[in-house]
């Protein structure tokens, strides 16, 4: 290979003749213009097999710098409005630590904001458009409480005024980074959240109750319904939540006291299809508030059947030759244990016996009305209940505990009668 330096049109060009004879040209330095993004100039190296070409090579180099915008930064374009919602939402997870509000906007996202505006071209989403579509859900949303329904259908909650602030934000987000020039969600009106007519919490009183225990005491001694009657019998003495008794471990079991440690909570991590990721349940080593951080009493013999369930499942590991596992409940295969199959088991028999479904949260009801018509005082539930704010016990449990109400009355006569003997 023969390298020579040659002149055309006043640069320094190399020419390379190789082995076969094929001849090359390459020219370095090649001014194509100034950096709008850096303020730096940019130059590159181009190479043809003719001089010819190599001079039609350069044009085009800097007319496509040109086109580019003179940056060789990359520029993002954005042609729908589910580009500018999924670029937002890249940014938004690196801005939030909580597993659950990441779920919960991107709920917000694929069920209600994409669905509608995904195809769009943002600059052509007007400020009518949005309060229409508020206005639809908000409809919708009441349509739903009437027909009380303990869930609502999917795309008819009440957090529509939340997804209407998501939707400001995408579009503020598109002002800075895209050149969106104004946001159509300023200025519109949010209707007001609906209210059910009677704010029930679902419970099981003393009839329900025993017809309940008395169920649980004809299941079959299955592997499935042993920790099927552990996780029901833990939940209704202790009043934890579920995903704070699914992270549990033997550790968390204090036998010198009776008491279980309280100091985690399991969440779903939703996949994503498009990059191959599967879901799974994570452990977030903070429960749900710093309240939440606690240690419960509970009977003794809760805590046997705990440990008991737990030895179970690391006899299963030994016969299959795998590792022990510190959790009291895990899978089969070791790991955190999603409750939706249990979910779906106690929903099928809560209903076959024509009782109320609220999911396993009917026991933690249950719990805190068993305790104040039992004479707990509101500031002992708070502390057993893992709320942050006394007014949170209160405000949930009020109409749990009758037998309160009645103290009421029969303290205020008491108080009279001893006046009027003065």
């Amino acid at each position: 290979m023969k390298r020579k330096i040659v002149n055309h049109n006043n640069r320094k060009v190399i020419k390379i003749i190789k082995k076969d004879n094929s001849i090359s040209y390459t020219v370095r330095g090649v001014y194509l213009g100034i950096d709008v993004k850096t303020g730096k100039k940019v130059t590159t190296s181009i190479t043809a097999k003719t001089l010819r070409s190599l001079d039609k090579k350069i044009n085009q180099a800097k007319l496509n710098f040109e086109s580019n915008g003179s940056t060789l930064k990359e520029n993002v374009v954005i042609t729908t409005f589910e580009e500018l919602c999924e670029f937002w939402f890249a940014s938004y997870v690196t801005w939030v630590t909580s597993q659950n509000t990441i779920n919960r906007v991107r709920g917000y996202l694929y069920t209600y904001i994409i669905p509608k505006f995904g195809s769009y071209k943002p600059d052509q989403i007007k400020s009518a458009d949005v309060q229409l579509w508020v206005n639809q859900l908000a409809k919708l949303s009441q349509e739903s409480i009437d027909l009380g329904t303990l869930q609502a259908q999917k795309g008819s909650a009440k957090d529509f005024g939340a997804v209407a602030h998501k939707l400001e934000d995408i579009f503020d987000f598109g002002i800075v980074n895209f050149g969106l020039q104004q946001n159509p969600v300023t200025g519109i009106k949010i209707p007001p959240k609906p209210k059910a007519n009677k704010n029930r919490v679902m419970v099981l009183h003393d009839d329900d109750l025993r017809k309940w225990l008395n169920f649980l005491d004809t299941l079959q001694s299955t592997r499935a319904n042993r920790r099927f009657i552990v996780i029901c019998n833990t939940l209704l003495a202790s009043a934890l939540r579920i995903n704070e008794l699914l992270a549990l471990e033997i550790d968390d079991l204090i036998f010198e006291t009776n008491e279980i440690k309280v100091s985690k909570t399991l969440m779903w991590k939703p996949g994503d299809k498009k990059l191959g990721i599967k879901g799974k349940m994570i452990c977030k080593n903070t429960p749900k508030t710093d309240a939440g951080n606690r240690k419960v009493s509970v009977p003794s013999d809760i805590l046997v059947e705990l440990q008991s369930f737990h030895n179970e499942m690391n006899q299963y590991f030994d016969k299959h030759g795998l590792p022990h596992s510190n959790l009291i409940f895990p899978t089969i295969y070791g790991n955190y244990m999603c409750d939706r199959n249990e979910r779906s088991t106690l929903k099928r028999r809560l209903m076959s016996l024509g009782l109320p479904d609220y999911g396993f949260h009917l026991f933690r009801h249950t719990h805190a009305s068993m305790m104040l018509n039992a004479g707990l005082n509101w500031k002992e539930l708070q502390a057993r209940m893992g709320h942050k704010s006394i007014s949170t016990t209160m405000d949930t449990y009020a109409e749990l505990a009758p037998k309160k109400k009645h103290e009421a009355v029969n303290i205020y006569l008491d108080k009279l009668n001893e006046l009027h003997k003065k």
